[in-house]
């Protein structure tokens, strides 16, 4: 622990280091996303029948790239915000709640599809990860806004 951490609360200290994680996170699925999107439509397939047995349908390879380009930006932001508020907790901790936000809205997003456009496995498994990202930041948040008697 560093001087500068010393006067921080267990909390804060527990959301500096998930946040730390959100942004490597971030930053490789930015870098996937933006160079190899086909590829991690091909991993989902191939987890969702090799692994799970996934007995339907699989996902097919985009065509154009413009939702490529604003999930790219989307994770550029998520990944800027965790870097922040890490950096400086307790001046930037309320932009946590930003992330919030995008990873609910990806998650209804994912199952939104899932349940109207098939039973794709990509979709399924983007709806869980980001679900795990949702409640992960949500509760550590909670705790660390708690802690500060916010």
């Amino acid at each position: 622990m560093t001087m500068r951490e010393s006067w921080m609360t267990l909390q804060e200290r527990q959301m500096i280091w998930l946040l730390r994680w959100w942004v490597g996170f971030f930053a490789v699925a930015t870098i996937g996303f933006a160079f190899f999107p086909r590829e991690i439509i091909y991993w989902l397939n191939v987890i969702g029948h090799v692994i799970f047995k996934w007995p339907y349908k699989t996902l097919s390879f985009p065509t154009e790239h413009f939702w490529q380009v604003l999930a790219v930006s989307l994770l550029c932001l998520l990944t800027y915000i965790s870097f922040s508020v890490a950096k400086d907790i307790r001046q930037n901790l309320s932009h946590v709640k930003y992330i919030i936000l995008s990873k609910f809205a990806t998650t209804a997003g994912f199952l939104a599809f899932f349940i109207l456009s098939g039973p794709y496995f990509a979709y399924l498994a983007g709806a869980v990860i980001d679900f795990i990202i949702l409640a992960l930041t949500w509760s550590c948040y909670i705790r660390t806004n708690r802690s500060r008697g916010l």
